[in-house]
């Protein structure tokens, strides 16, 4: 009689353990089966796009107001391209090239097998007196001109707002980037 009821119990932690290791099997079919892969032009997007965030947001090293983050650097080289950051000896445009050329370098450890571009545009509609639309390019300009677009990868636009004074301005920023 004892041994029946060992032989019941150990029957039964058995037919326990092979529940469970079946509902742990089927779980992770369920899971393998739902997780995708990202293929390479989503990796490329998705990086490009946090790219254009972090390099916006980093801090540009000046304490000048003008020219405190990446972003500030894009206003100030896009409204006032002659005007200097703090101790600086180049106008904001250089710099704000400059120091995004280095931030490419710095977060961009892929960047070495791309080719990119910010576009800087603001909102609102500005052209020149030729009727052409008033950007700020920075990066490879050959980007700009080349018309294979299946090549370039386009992040999504970045809004970025200021108010200067009484006035609000707005700037849409963009990265594309390109095998080279």
């Amino acid at each position: 009689m004892k041994m029946d009821k060992m032989r019941m119990r150990a029957q039964s932690s058995m037919v326990l353990i092979m529940i469970i290791l079946a509902m742990f099997a089927g779980i992770v079919i369920i899971l393998l089966g739902l997780a995708s892969t990202i293929s390479n032009e989503e990796f490329t997007s998705l990086y490009a796009n946090n790219l254009l965030l972090s390099v916006m947001r980093t801090d540009a090293g000046f304490q000048d107001a003008r020219c405190k983050t990446v972003s500030d650097l894009v206003f100030c080289a896009y409204f006032t391209p002659e005007w200097r950051c703090g101790d600086s000896s180049l106008p904001c445009l250089e710099t704000a090239n400059e120091t995004i050329a280095r931030y490419m370098s710095v977060f961009g450890n892929e960047t070495k097998s791309l080719k990119y571009l910010f576009t800087i545009k603001p909102a609102f509609v500005s052209r020149t007196e030729e009727g052409d639309i008033i950007t700020l390019d920075m990066g490879d300009k050959s980007l700009k001109s080349s018309r294979d677009d299946s090549l370039k990868i386009f992040s999504y636009p970045l809004v970025v707002s200021k108010t200067v004074g009484s006035n609000q301005y707005t700037l849409k920023m963009q990265l594309i980037v390109s095998k080279r």
